[in-house]
């Protein structure tokens, strides 16, 4: 049984540690609300510029783009991947990993090879050992920064388009957390490149000034900017909003802990107050006898 002076050691711990996980929930609350007004005011746009562009009637148009229409023959993936660059969120980064693992393994099972583009050193540091052949990975350092974030989120645009023209990769998808709520985020796939197409039964005829060419040039990179943006976004609101269900979880857990161990020492501090008088009085005793 434990001693007095481990049970004092063992409360000071829980104490200071209840005192962290408490100051990083109110953390992880504050960035949180702050996140989710950016969220839901870009989260319109990006959804109204791509389903421009999925729904546009590709008969209208004298040439598709590549970035619109994809290639005949895919020998190379992209996956673009959101993670956090911190722990102590939870099961945030295991379940995108367990996913992305999931992904990984069934586009090498129709022969294509896979380039990881990890967004957050979490999810680096986990899947850089797990695969052999036909993976390679490369880590985007420092994309959270949050004054540059939306800078950032363009030039890695630019850089996937870049890799795409320059034939390096032949399809391109983004892995990430999108967030609806405080309670509730599900991991999605999106594809970039090519561009889903979606029903369209409206027969207006469509009308480009300038060019249908000259629109598509501007308006597909821009969208691929959007989408990275809108996904980082959304990873964000929801690794803040694992951490801080799991520190409000840990806190909990410690007031329970204090409370256990402060029964505990009280009773064990009883019990030695009262054998102590008993040894008093049984003295006492011994002497008023002789």
């Amino acid at each position: 049984m434990a001693n007095l002076k481990e049970l004092r050691n063992k409360i000071g711990v829980i104490k200071s540690t209840r005192k962290v996980t408490a100051a990083m929930k109110l953390v992880a609350g504050v960035k949180l609300r702050k996140v989710e007004r950016k969220v839901s005011e870009s989260r319109e746009y990006a959804i109204v510029i791509n389903r421009i562009l999925t729904r546009l009637r590709r008969e209208f148009l004298e040439t598709v783009p590549e970035l619109l229409s994809g290639r005949e023959h895919v020998a190379n993936v992209m996956l673009i991947v959101f993670s956090s660059d911190r722990g102590l969120c939870g099961n945030f980064n295991y379940l995108i990993q367990k996913f992305v693992t999931k992904t990984v393994h069934g586009i090498r099972s129709i022969g294509h090879r896979v380039h990881l583009v990890c967004i957050g050193k979490r999810l680096f540091d986990g899947l850089k050992n797990s695969f052999s052949m036909g993976v390679s990975f490369e880590l985007v350092p420092d994309f959270y920064n949050a004054d540059r974030l939306y800078e950032n989120s363009v030039a890695l645009a630019e850089k996937v388009v870049r890799s795409f023209r320059d034939w390096n990769v032949d399809k391109i998808l983004i892995v990430s957390t999108k967030y609806y709520s405080a309670v509730k985020q599900v991991i999605e796939t999106k594809q970039l490149i090519p561009l889903e197409i979606e029903p369209n039964h409206d027969e207006t005829i469509t009308i480009f000034e300038p060019t249908a060419n000259e629109i598509l040039q501007q308006l597909l990179p821009q969208n691929i900017a959007a989408q990275i943006y809108q996904s980082a976004l959304e990873s964000i609101a929801s690794e803040q909003s694992t951490r801080m269900t799991s520190m409000d979880s840990a806190t909990r857990n410690a007031d329970e802990m204090l409370y256990d161990f402060t029964i505990k020492y009280n009773r064990l501090r009883q019990n030695k107050i009262t054998q102590e008088l008993v040894e008093v009085i049984s003295g006492a005793e011994a002497i008023v006898e002789r």
